[in-house]
C-alpha cells in the first residue's frame, strides 16, 4: 500500500478585507495580522516552514494589492507533479 502523503497547510498572506493592512490564513482562519506586506509575507513564510519542521507539507501563497496571486512557495517533499 502507498504511503499517503502529509496533509499540505496552506499559508495566504492577503490584503486585509477592512482595508487596513495585511491578514494571513490558513484554511479560511486568520492566524496573523499586519501592518506591512512584506511582515504578512515572511509569517506565511515561517509557519509554512514550520508546517515542514512539523513533518507535513507547508506552503506560502502572496497575493497582490488586487488579492491575484504573485507568488507560491513550497516547503516539504512535494508530491511529484501530475499532469492536469
Amino acid at each position: 500500500m502507498a504511503k499517503r502523503p502529509a496533509p499540505r497547510k496552506v499559508f495566504h498572506s492577503t490584503p486585509n478585507p477592512d482595508g487596513n493592512g495585511w491578514i494571513v490564513q490558513e484554511g479560511g482562519k486568520v492566524v496573523s495580522k499586519h501592518r506591512k506586506q512584506e511582515t504578512a509575507q515572511n509569517a506565511a513564510v515561517k509557519a509554512g516552514r514550520a508546517a515542514e519542521a512539523a513533518g507535513g507539507l507547508g506552503q506560502a501563497v502572496f497575493h497582490k494589492a488586487n488579492g491575484e496571486i504573485a507568488q507560491e512557495r513550497t516547503y516539504g517533499e512535494d508530491p511529484e507533479r501530475t499532469p492536469g
